[in-house]
């Protein structure tokens, strides 16, 4: 009943958090315009070299200023719209957008930002209650642990030794503070920072040696710094997550397993340890593919759209997307034995 009224509490915060948001133009320096009316004035279609072709339309924008001196004033705008939308956007009546210099400038999106905060929030409580508040609170952590990475990177720290740092804290935070400070979870953070370094050692070692031969830095073309310095330490990011979820899935299950039979062996616990990661090996690594897949999807398909086929793109501008799932896919699968070993020897104090 408790947790209910609790829920209910939140929802009601939530529901005038959002009514805030919607009606806060006010406090806005720039134009707002509300828009009430959309009408098509002009169409147009363009043709590439391929044959492709984009249909523009000119159309005007009808609305009313929201705040300002000129609050309730009807404005006029108009504005062109492509079908793609690569450069443009498309808007709808009841949408708030930036007026600047008689042109709109941009979407008003807090609203809609705040609305998916919001559920977010309210699904972590319903579901995971105070420990899902407290994983909320070492993601915010988390991201000030990297913006801080960022800041000392500018000052001149080397980046892969901020990120090995940055892990490590990560591990420690994240898996701390959602799972409470115990055996389980110290052997996962061992784990998780063991996995971590082995990774570094060995694709540095492999990217030293091969010179990075057969991967296409087409995305990361606008750096001001070479690719090459970027992809380790985004590499070990990236397959962190993977990474500390497996570890605690180990430990937790290794853990319970002890706390049920104290006279388990440890042979019994390699054997259940290794069906476990049999289980999530697989769940976890369609994770990281359909993670980078969605990732490059858009410039995948813009890229078949322009001629590309789809070998070329892939050996060319994917093959920075495949070593990113290879490499979080290895980093998945050396932490299940790196996990038992360390599990094991810790909760039951016995040496593999």
């Amino acid at each position: 009943m408790k947790k209910r009224l609790k829920v209910l509490l939140l929802i009601m915060i939530t529901g005038i958090l959002l009514v805030f948001v919607y009606h806060n133009d006010r406090f806005y320096s720039e134009e707002i315009m509300k828009i009430k009316k959309i009408e098509t004035i002009e169409k147009d279609t363009s043709t590439n070299s391929l044959g492709l072709k984009e249909e523009y339309q000119t159309k005007k924008i009808i609305g009313y200023i929201t705040n300002g001196e000129k609050k309730g004033k009807k404005e006029e705008v108009l504005y062109e719209e492509s079908y793609s939308s690569v450069v443009t956007e498309k808007y709808q009546v009841g949408d708030k957008v930036f007026i600047k210099d008689n042109e709109i400038d941009g979407l008003k999106r807090d609203f809609y930002i705040t609305l998916l905060i919001s559920i977010f929030i309210l699904l972590i409580y319903i579901v995971g209650e105070y420990k899902g508040l407290l994983s909320l609170v070492s993601v915010i952590l988390n991201i000030m642990i990297f913006y801080i990475g960022l800041f000392l990177y500018f000052k001149g720290i080397n980046l892969l030794l901020l990120c090995i740092t940055e892990s490590i804290l990560f591990s420690i935070l994240s898996l701390g503070i959602s799972n409470g400070w115990n055996k389980k979870t110290q052997s996962a953070i061992v784990s998780s920072i063991t996995t971590i370094i082995m990774i570094a050692m060995v694709v540095g070692v492999i990217a030293k040696t091969t010179h990075y031969s057969g991967i296409y830095f087409n995305e990361l073309q606008f750096l001001t710094v070479p690719p090459e310095d970027v992809l380790l330490p985004e590499l070990l990011i990236g397959c962190m997550g993977a990474v500390m979820d497996v570890a605690i899935t180990i430990s937790s299950a290794l853990s319970e397993l002890i706390e049920k039979n104290k006279k388990i062996s440890k042979e019994k616990l390699q054997e259940s340890s290794k069906e476990i990661g049999k289980d999530i090996m697989s769940t976890m690594t369609n994770v990281l593919f359909f993670t980078y897949l969605c990732a490059g999807l858009p410039l995948f398909v813009l890229a078949i759209r322009n001629g590309y086929s789809m070998t070329q793109y892939l050996t060319t501008n994917y093959s920075l997307e495949i070593t990113r799932f290879l490499v979080g896919s290895i980093g998945i699968i050396a932490t299940i034995p790196i996990s038992t070993i360390i599990s094991i020897h810790l909760l039951k104090g016995e040496k593999i």
